[in-house]
């Protein structure tokens, strides 16, 4: 009835025209992605959970014959009572053109650009097979909190945007791959939101491996790192 297919966001599209309305008065209702938890057997009424990274995940009772929607309960209620930023796509390209899709959270008083550069984390997913995706992130939320700006960046070797781009990063640990994390701090740099001598990297797994290289092979770039788990010796 419909595919899903996330690049930067979850896009929905109908291929049934019996759905399609449904799609779109949801995606205009709610914030963020939706999804479709469950159905009843008439089909009349369906449980959709919306996930926006100011507003975490949250699940809705959708009446189809009148278009009504009821919040019934969101899954993370204590930060109701909370200001969250707003997670910003970026699609931003590598020295050798790779086009690297990335998510920046800035602090909620910074707006869409903040009026001075800021310090920034540099936040690196594990894996490297694996991705980083839109959505609630409670170490952004965390981060930008503490006033910092947060980037993630899909660098090559990671999953979910063909198999060039997953094959890009084989035998490219510290190198190419790490390259693709360097080109990132130089946009944001160029883009006035990091402020150059205050740029740290953190990450588990592969992202701590991408912290010990970055320390080790560009000191000159970070000015602190944090290594959860990453493997030193790569034999």
């Amino acid at each position: 009835e419909a595919a899903g297919a996330q690049y930067l966001r979850m896009d929905w599209m109908p291929l049934d025209p019996t759905i399609a309305r449904d799609l779109e008065r949801l995606s205009g209702a709610l914030a963020g992605e939706i999804d479709i938890a469950d159905r009843t057997l008439d089909d009349t009424r369906w449980i959709v959970s919306a996930n926006a990274a100011e507003q975490p995940l949250t699940y809705h009772l959708y009446e189809r014959p009148s278009g009504t929607i009821r919040e019934l309960f969101s899954a993370r209620p204590e930060l109701k009572a909370y200001r969250l930023a707003p997670m910003r796509c970026e699609t931003l390209r590598a020295r050798d053109g790779l086009a690297l899709p990335s998510y920046l959270t800035l602090p909620v008083d910074a707006g869409e650009r903040p009026t001075k550069p800021l310090p920034m984390v540099l936040h690196v997913h594990g894996g490297p097979w694996a991705r980083d995706g839109y959505g609630f992130n409670s170490n952004h939320q965390w981060m930008a909190d503490r006033g910092w700006a947060v980037l993630s960046v899909n660098f090559r070797g990671s999953t979910g945007f063909g198999k060039a781009f997953t094959n890009a990063g084989d035998r490219e640990w510290g190198r190419r791959m790490h390259d693709d994390l360097l080109d990132a701090v130089q946009w944001a740099v160029a883009e006035g939101i990091a402020d150059p001598a205050r740029v740290a990297i953190m990450g588990a797994s592969y992202g701590g491996y991408a912290t010990l290289a970055a320390l080790a092979f560009t000191p000159e770039v970070f000015c602190c790192g944090v290594d959860i788990g990453g493997p030193p010796n790569l034999e």
